[in-house]
């Protein structure tokens, strides 16, 4: 069972998996020498993936999505 959103192990899960999901969507923006530049298909998935990774995150420190 996942944590609760207000935990502090929920928090650095939720921490994580952003700095993961940013460091993906930053090499396929910018990939590293010797690697293929992403195709539009994987820009796009990166991108899905960041954004549902920051509203994780969002949730976990109780910070309200007012858009």
């Amino acid at each position: 069972m996942p944590a609760p959103p207000s935990s502090s192990e929920s928090r650095a899960l939720a921490k994580l998996a952003w700095e993961a999901a940013w460091e993906r969507l930053g090499n396929a923006l910018q990939p590293p020498a010797g690697y293929p530049p992403a195709t539009a298909e994987q820009l796009s998935e990166c991108f899905h993936i960041a954004q549902a990774r920051l509203n994780e995150m969002r949730a976990a420190f109780g910070v309200p999505d007012d858009r």
